[in-house]
């Protein structure tokens, strides 16, 4: 009986072990690479939208070197805020604002 046992659970964690790793498998198949980088502020003026595939643009809250705010809208992948922006831009965050066009919309 106790042999029986002992293989019961030796079967069933091998069973798990290899659908756990077919899982793992196939979750890092589905998910695109640059799902996996980061989202947001990447700083030096840039801001990655990840927008999950849906193809949305938002509203951002630019701010500069001297704290001044200014909105810009952004579509999905990286934008480089810093061309439209006269000073350094040092953070960039989402603001709620959704389904703008994307380009610069001034001060705050």
């Amino acid at each position: 009986m106790f042999r029986t046992a002992a293989r019961v659970v030796a079967t069933g964690s091998v069973v798990i072990a290899m659908f756990g790793s077919a899982l793992a498998t196939a979750a890092d198949a589905a998910v695109p690479l640059r799902v996996k980088e980061r989202c947001g502020y990447l700083e030096w003026g840039k801001y990655r939208h990840c927008d999950g595939g849906t193809g949305s643009h938002v509203m951002l809250d630019v701010q500069d070197i001297w704290g001044a705010i200014y909105h810009y809208c952004v579509g999905p992948g990286v934008t480089d805020l810093q061309p439209v922006i006269r000073w350094r831009v040092t953070g960039a965050w989402w603001n709620g604002g959704v389904g703008c066009d994307p380009g610069y919309y001034g001060p705050a």
